[in-house]
């Protein structure tokens, strides 16, 4: 099991939007054109999480800030048109909760300990997104404090502000 000095820190970010583009094609370069246009509109990407393919097709969910998410609706809207997509979601009231530490590639349960706690209050996460260093889920808003409580407690860390 995971000990809490792999993790170091804990933080939350309310500021953010999700939206989902759904059932894109499986083919190279939806995911270019996507973040290139909205790069092109000066719009940063805080998260991205694409599904595995289904059918042929896939669904791509990625976070922005909450103050471009009108420019970023009408970009995924027009490429989600553009690429027959079947749909496009958009959650406003969300909230990013991301857990960093050292070495967590090789950290055995850290995973596994986040998703218990949080499924043990019964609170659902909307996507995930990990690399060697920090585990990130999006969660409703109204769960973050309690998530974030609940975290701080089972791995020992201090919000971070």
């Amino acid at each position: 099991m995971a000990t809490a000095g792999k993790l170091v820190k804990i933080r939350v970010n309310r500021t953010e939007r999700m939206l989902t583009v759904i059932g894109v094609p499986d083919v190279p370069g939806v995911a270019a054109g996507l973040f290139s246009a909205l790069a092109e509109a000066q719009i940063p990407v805080t998260m991205i999480v694409q599904n595995a393919p289904d059918s042929g097709s896939a669904s791509i969910t990625f976070t922005i800030q909450s103050r471009d998410a009108e420019a970023a609706l009408g970009i995924a809207r027009e490429k989600a048109r553009s690429l027959g997509a079947e749909g496009l979601m958009e959650d406003e009231e969300i909230a990013r909760i991301t857990l960093a530490g050292n070495g967590l590639e090789q950290a055995v349960g850290v995973a596994a300990n986040l998703f218990r706690e949080l499924a043990a209050s019964e609170i659902n996460v909307l996507a995930i997104n990990a690399t060697t260093d920090r585990i990130s889920c999006i969660v409703q808003e109204r769960s973050a404090d309690n998530a974030v409580d609940l975290l701080c407690q089972r791995f020992q860390l201090a919000l971070e502000d």
